[in-house]
């Protein structure tokens, strides 16, 4: 009888840890960016903020035209996430520390880029 409680217990506590994990991994982590900024962007970068290197421009070869947005699937789990648009003038913008489980848009605007 002993032994079927400790089991019991021990298969509830694994199952109430699994309920409860870390939102991050289990989140939507797609977002669509956005240019309203009425300009045409030329570079994005984006990256968990725990990544100092901006690695890649996402866009490559490709730029994105006023009025018109592109969709991004990250390749890793939720969290906080960095967003850097350049446009064709040369100036660029940033949005740090951006919860990508709860943002799903990058919007580049004529101010810089918000996370919505």
């Amino acid at each position: 009888m002993f032994r079927r409680l400790a089991l019991t217990a021990a298969v509830s506590t694994l199952l109430l840890g699994a309920a409860i994990a870390p939102a991050s991994a289990q989140c939507d982590t797609r977002f669509t960016l956005r240019n309203d900024s009425g300009q045409q962007v030329n570079e994005f970068y984006f990256g968990p903020s725990s990544n100092s290197n901006w690695g890649r421009d996402r866009l490559g070869e490709n730029v994105l035209p006023a009025g018109r947005s592109v969709s991004f699937t990250p390749g890793g789990r939720g969290g906080a996430y960095d967003f850097k648009v350049v446009w064709a003038n040369g100036e660029n913008a940033e949005v740090m520390r951006v919860n990508i489980c709860e943002a799903s848009e990058i919007v580049a605007t004529r101010r810089g880029i918000e996370a919505r």
